[in-house]
């Protein structure tokens, strides 16, 4: 289904394409866009690589073919951009936003989010979006000139996912909220300030990141056999799932749910064999992938024929029937796969290791910096603590350092903080 609205309004206008700091012109040669710039600047990014070591649903390393957080964002980010060039828009910005939009996540997953979260209560939180636009407004060190990647503010918007809030924390911690809240809005009619406005492209990167949670995670699933294509006929599961499902759409409909898992069943089951195979499991999963995105349409927001004034005055719009089928598909993996014993220990050690990680490094953090114990800090961060007071801004500087952490450094620093078998001086942090 295609849409003609969003190509009367320039995507390519001077307010959108600016940059929070000035920056050079683009060199003789450079032909790219914008958009095309700031997707360069995030997949040079060490915050993008260090993706490749942090979970999704599975820990990293578990598998050679399953995906990791950086693989992810790529299925992301093609998606975003099938779905923006489908109705007009610039494939480049929808991409780079959807590249970015993971950028945040600690180690191990959700769990450790939730654990660093827990941790953050008392110095003003932590949650993986908000900790996405620190890293591109702040922290990834592209350049001397500035802090961040500088990228545009259309970007900017493109991942800014919760702009109202998320689980009683502000859309961006009170430091970054200071210096890029008047600037990112800048433009924008008050009303669509003060509400939970978001921008059309990071509609389109949220969407996108559902669909692929639900068919990509779903798959890997599947293809390790750590879950049954044939457990989707059980009247267990469909009650299961259905329960799981209702807490994202209380609305859902156990026959409704009962019809998404055995049409699912059906497309999976060849009638002969005692799994599906991995080709079968991804034409499957395609062809849910095609109807999430060619049922979406873009309309304007704007009345009376009004030319659109910025990318907050378009929706994307999702039939109902689409996004229930997608919340019952992410309910699948969420019930049957991380409640499943193996992950479940899993979860517990990403909680105990972040956990014990940050209380060490606070407290040292907040004692006496000149202490020989302070050296298990790095140098940089003992630096700056040096010139910070405040405890709230140390605990969020420890809170950066592990966020930072892919799974296989947040273990390995843990076993040699607290394992009683010594470890070698010279091995690499």
């Amino acid at each position: 289904m295609t849409s003609l609205a969003p190509t009367a309004y320039d995507w390519f206008n001077a307010h959108d394409t600016e940059r929070r700091f000035a920056t050079e012109a683009a060199a003789e040669g450079d032909l790219r866009d914008p958009y095309e710039r700031d997707r360069a600047r995030i997949v040079h990014s060490a915050a993008f690589r260090r993706l490749q070591g942090k979970s999704q649903i599975f820990a990293a390393g578990w598998s050679g073919y399953l995906r990791t957080r950086v693989t992810h964002a790529m299925e992301v980010a093609q998606i975003a951009r099938a779905l923006a060039s489908n109705h007009g828009l610039p494939g480049s910005l929808a991409e780079a936003a959807a590249l970015a939009h993971d950028l945040g996540h600690p180690p191990f997953g959700h769990n450790g989010e939730d654990a660093l979260a827990a941790c953050m209560a008392p110095y003003g939180g932590f949650e993986g979006n908000a900790q996405t636009v620190r890293i591109l407004t702040r922290l990834e060190p592209l350049t001397t000139r500035h802090p961040g990647v500088n990228v545009t503010r259309a970007t900017l918007l493109g991942v800014l996912k919760y702009p109202g809030g998320h689980h009683g924390l502000p859309a961006l911690y009170e430091d970054d909220a200071d210096d890029y809240t008047h600037w990112l809005y800048a433009g924008v009619s008050e009303a669509q300030r003060h509400t939970p406005s978001r921008s059309v492209i990071c509609q389109i990167m949220d969407w996108a990141d559902d669909i692929a949670y639900s068919l990509h995670d779903l798959e890997d699933s599947l293809t390790s056999q750590l879950l049954s294509a044939h457990s989707l006929r059980s009247r267990e599961v469909v009650e299961r799932v259905a329960r799981r499902a209702r807490r994202s759409d209380p609305a859902l409909s156990d026959d409704l749910v009962l019809h998404v898992l055995h049409s699912l069943w059906s497309r999976l089951d060849d009638g002969w064999s005692a799994a599906p195979s991995t080709a079968r499991v991804r034409e499957v999963g395609a062809s849910y992938v095609h109807r999430f995105v060619t049922g979406t349409r873009v309309a304007p927001l704007t009345e009376g024929g009004h030319v659109a004034q910025s990318s907050f005055d378009f929706a994307l719009l999702v039939p109902d029937e689409d996004r229930q089928e997608c919340t019952i598909l992410k309910a699948i993996t969420q019930e049957l796969v991380l409640r499943d014993q193996r992950t479940g220990v899993q979860a517990r050690q990403a909680v105990r290791i972040v956990r014990d990680l940050f209380e060490l490094l606070l407290e040292t953090a907040l004692g006496d910096l000149e202490d020989i114990r302070a050296a298990v800090l790095p140098p940089a961060m003992r630096s700056a603590l040096q010139d910070t007071v405040s405890e709230r801004a140390r605990a969020r500087m420890v809170c950066d350092f592990i966020a930072d952490m892919t799974d296989a450094q947040a273990g390995q620093y843990h076993e040699r903080l607290f394992s009683a078998r010594q470890s070698s001086p010279f091995a690499p942090l």
